[in-house]
């Protein structure tokens, strides 16, 4: 690859020079199939071209690390451009100045350094002085440093050095030799008897000294001078470069001048910016932060990868796109363990909290220490407000005139710390300045701060109090006015928890929950059960089951404290359905039962019906269809006797489940359809989008999959309509089952990752580690292994984390499916195991079906017969129990597979063919080429070549339709 490259650079290509950038990866060692191979060979061309031209970029291991500085600027292409144009005049023998301006942070030294690293500046000297608050005090400072920079350059190249010392000024007058000594004392001359008594600086002599000395440098080559930090500058060195930018313009020397644009203001830098904009003496660039989308290539450049949109947003939010809060933050994030390496990809934890770096917070207090006590608490209320405000409310708050305050926000808007949104609104310029002057807050201060604005914001909004609940919470949680924190919290969290903002749902409750005990609320201890309640509801949908479990069994405690049975049976069927939700059944069974006799107690019917479905659907999970059929029919029949038509449905709904489940399918479409009509009746469109969604399901099970999809169809349209998300999910990933089970997995993938970006923007873990697995399978029966191991082990990571574990047995089984289409016999083994013992633990029948199928495939691959008879025989006896026609047809290959090992050619053509028969009419041609392949095998090695020609010939076309590249490349290796 280097001579490669050194070829490439040593070659013009139409007149013109080419760099290469290549990026390499290595079978077997960095991958295992080629999409995985291809994706990393990719990943580091783009990591070797982010590291600057003509690199390789190669696969290592456990080397990465945040890129701090970045190799390269980012979004100055345009300010570049335009300073080379102002400076190209030098090559001509004409001089020039350019003011490079911006807030600190912004890049403006990198940029004069990428400048004068240019090809066509390199080799004219650049002589720089970078200025500090301590140089202040220093005259003619900057003057200073670059008149030594010039004697330095002078000794090393020896050109007008003489034997005797550093002696560069002899072609100057003597008395402006003395001046320069005076601040230069390496230019005296001691063998001259300089005036080594006099101290004080004639101006003129220097001035003038200073500029024959340049001139007579810049005669033998140009000259960049550059004077960083120059608002730090001394007035005598102000007034010194003045003179030389007006009288040094008819000779090839260029200044760059760097300011900070909030340092500026009232300055004597001010005043020599605006004499030198009269006499049009310089050329300004100004600097701004970075966009979003620069912002985003800093990042890839830092992380060396992609960053995701969440990343991105987060650092553009807090740094306003400022390069140096940029590195400074991600270098705090790494700290903080909110930015991690998993796998060699850089992870962004949202929720870990982040400590502002010192340097940041430096910043910001140099930019407060220009305010007067008016402008700084001027701050600490914009900063209690929020990000963004309104003139008015800021106005109501401080209670301050409206001229004065027009004049305050001028002066804070020209130190940059905030910026006009329009229409009379502000913001912070970034949030971390907001963050910084608001954690300077005292605590007595600030809650007397967050109780004016909270008393002012409803005040203004009194109309629309709705709207603005969530800061109002905030507000009067933050002041310690109880009983308005608990009204507008337990509102703002109902809000969030019916949007799916789940996180925000949380916050609320907890803010509820913290002050009610101590409170004066009406009904404080009913307000307490229902906020840890609808808190638990939120946590177990977003997977946190434990602590959900946890805030129930709090209310059901303080349910019996207060001798309420109605709380306490609600909040048992609530922890019903959060162990149902992590599959531990027996543990539903037992809580809901107890909230049945709860309700019995009560002769309250309608909580009878709620606790006979939950019963029902318990035993349902249990694969006990005969006794959930049972419960379900008892809850239907109570609630026909109530008229409670919801009540009816959920039962017919339920009854229509478990028919599904038995195979009595066009019973269970007679029951559903009931269910339909009649919450199609009572207009509850969230019930009949559930309903038309399972409806779909039994459709699905039938292989009619047009009518299925227009059922799922009908789902989701309502769904949409009604801004059901989790149930929109359900139809979206269940129209991906149905393209998957056709073999289009293509179009199955669009489904699944559709419905896998709503249940991640809603937090639904559950349906989340679902769609990960159904991606998972998809790619592997795609060829792509590499692929699918991702998302599969992204799926067994969740479950695992929610306490899934019938979704983490199916995610084992997808694990241990690739790693067997992979010949991985040992990891496949590993991951089936597994999933046996969870598939025991929760006894389901339909999952110990499935495991023994797939594992009975793995002893035949291995020719362990003995072991492979065993599994195959308990897959199919299960499989003949559930009616299961799929796993059926899979029994019925397996056992083609069996005899042909056995060499039994009579008994394995027949099972081969019934097997293709049923996935013939499932409709599976993914299932049905596998069945040809296997069909094809058997006749090879039974010697008959024609036939073995035929079905090789018949799975290859099939597989090749669906692009199934791991089994193409297993029809071709077995029959070339």
């Amino acid at each position: 690859s280097g001579r490669f490259m050194e070829r490439c650079k040593s070659r013009e290509f139409g007149g013109n020079r080419l760099t290469l950038s290549i990026g390499i990866a290595s079978f077997p060692e960095n991958a295992g199939d080629w999409k995985g191979l291809f994706e990393l060979a990719d990943r580091n061309l783009y990591s070797a071209k982010r590291h600057g031209r003509d690199q390789i970029g190669t696969f290592k291991e456990g080397e990465k690390g945040l890129i701090i500085p970045t190799e390269e600027i980012i979004g100055r292409e345009e300010e570049i451009a335009t300073a080379k144009r102002f400076i190209d005049p030098i090559f001509s023998g004409n001089g020039g100045t350019v003011c490079i301006s911006g807030e600190v942070g912004v890049g403006k030294t990198r940029l004069v350094n990428e400048i004068a690293r240019d090809a066509d500046l390199e080799n004219i000297p650049f002589l720089s002085s970078n200025l500090s608050a301590t140089t202040k005090s220093i005259p003619y400072y900057p003057i200073r440093e670059v008149l030594r920079a010039i004697v330095l350059r002078t000794m090393v190249l020896r050109t007008i050095v003489d034997k005797k010392g550093t002696d560069i000024t002899r072609e100057i007058p003597r008395a402006y030799q003395i001046e320069l000594a005076k601040i230069v004392p390496e230019l005296s001359d001691k063998s001259k008897g300089s005036d080594e008594h006099i101290f004080m600086v004639d101006k003129f002599r220097l001035f003038e000294g200073v500029r024959r000395l340049l001139e007579l440098q810049c005669v033998k080559e140009p000259l960049l001078i550059c004077i960083d930090n120059s608002h730090w500058a001394d007035d005598g060195s102000l007034e010194l470069f003045h003179y030389l930018v007006r009288t040094l313009r008819d000779n090839p020397v260029f200044f760059l001048l760097i300011y900070r644009v909030e340092e500026v203001g009232n300055s004597s830098l001010q005043r020599i910016l605006q004499l030198m904009g009269r006499e049009c003496l310089y050329e300004e660039i100004n600097l701004e932060a970075l966009k979003t989308a620069n912002v985003a290539r800093m990042l890839s450049l830092i992380i060396d990868g992609n960053p995701s949109l969440e990343l991105t947003n987060y650092i553009y939010r807090e740094t306003g796109g400022n390069p140096f809060f940029i590195e400074e933050l991600m270098k705090s994030l790494e700290s903080n363990g909110a930015l991690f390496l998993d796998n060699n990809e850089w992870v962004f934890d949202r929720s870990k909290e982040v400590v502002i770096p010192y340097s940041l917070e430096d910043v910001v207090e140099r930019k407060l220490s220009m305010m007067n006590s008016e402008a700084h608490n001027l701050l600490e209320y914009a900063a209690v407000i929020g990000r963004e405000f309104d003139f008015a409310l800021l106005r109501d708050v401080t209670k301050m005139n409206e001229g004065h305050l027009f004049d305050l926000m001028d002066g804070i808007l020209e130190v940059r710390l905030l910026k006009e949104s329009g229409g009379e609104r502000y913001c912070f310029s970034e949030d971390i300045i907001r963050e910084i002057i608001y954690k300077e807050i005292n605590e007595a201060k600030l809650k007397h701060y967050h109780e004016i604005v909270g008393e002012e914001l409803s005040r203004l909004h009194k109309d629309r109090i709705p709207e603005i609940v969530e800061e109002l919470s905030n507000h009067f949680f933050i002041s310690g006015n109880k009983e308005r924190a608990i009204k507008y919290s337990i509102v703002a969290g109902d809000k969030a928890k019916a949007s799916y903002a789940n996180r925000d749902a949380i916050r609320f409750y907890t803010r509820a929950i913290k002050y009610l005990p101590k409170s004066k609320v009406k009904n404080r201890e009913i307000k307490e059960i229902e906020s840890l309640r609808n808190r638990a509801n939120v946590l177990n949908l977003i997977g946190e089951n434990e602590k959900a479990i946890g805030d129930l069994k709090e209310a059901i405690k303080k349910a019996k404290v207060i001798r309420d049975k109605k709380e306490e049976a609600d909040c048992l069927i609530a922890s019903c359905k959060a162990y149902l939700y992590i599959a531990r059944y027996n543990d539903a069974i037992k809580k809901v039962k107890r909230a049945l006799e709860i309700y019995k107690e009560l002769k309250d019917k309608r909580g009878e019906t709620k606790c006979l479905n939950y019963i029902g659907v318990a035993y349902w999970y249990l694969d006990e269809y005969k006794d959930a059929l049972e419960f379900y029919q008892s809850s239907l029949k109570i609630a026909k006797e109530l008229s409670d038509r919801e009540g009816e449905a959920m039962a017919l709904g339920n009854i229509a489940i478990n028919y599904w489940n038995l195979g009595k399918y066009h019973k269970a479409l007679k029951y559903y359809k009931n269910s339909l009509e009649i919450t199609k009746e009572i207009g509850n469109r969230q019930t009949e989008g559930i309903a038309y969604n399972n409806i779909g399901l039994i459709y699905a099970t039938l292989s009619n999959y047009s009518k299925a999809l227009e059922y799922y169809e009908n789902s989701l349209a309502i769904t949409k309509e009604i801004g059901a998300r989790a149930i929109e999910a359900s139809s979206l990933n269940n129209i991906g089952i149905i393209y998957a089970d056709r073999s289009e997995y293509h179009k199955a993938l669009e489904y699944y990752d559709s419905s896998l970006k709503i249940t991640k923007e809603i937090s639904d873990r559950k349906v989340e580690a679902m769609n990960l697995n159904n991606i998972g399978v998809s790619y592997c029966n795609l060829g792509e292994y590499s692929t699918s191991l991702k998302y599969c082990k992204s799926s067994l990571k969740i479950a695992k984390d929610i306490g899934d574990r019938k979704t983490e047995a199916e995610s084992l089984i997808g694990i241990g499916n690739t790693y067997l289409e992979a010949n991985n016999f040992p990891n496949a083994k590993k991951y089936y195991s597994k999933a046996y013992s969870i598939a025991r633990e929760i006894e389901s029948k339909p999952l110990l079906a499935d495991i023994s199928l797939v594992t009975a495939s793995l002893f035949i691959e291995k020719n362990d017969l003995t072991e492979a008879k065993k599994r195959l025989k308990q897959g199919v006896s299960l499989a003949l129990e559930l009616n299961a026609k799929r796993m059926k047809a899979e029994g019925l290959c397996l056992s083609g597979r069996l005899y042909t090992k056995e060499k039994k050619w009579d008994n394995a053509e027949p099972s081969f063919s019934q097997s293709a028969e049923i996935f013939k009419r499932l409709k599976n041609r993914f299932e049905l080429a596998k069945v040809y392949y296997y069909q094809g095998l058997m006749f090879k090695e039974s010697g008959d070549k024609i036939n073995s020609k035929k079905y090789f010939t018949k799975a290859t076309k099939t597989f090749k339709k669906l692009g199934a590249k791991g089994w193409i490349l297993k029809v071709e290796k077995t029959f070339p």
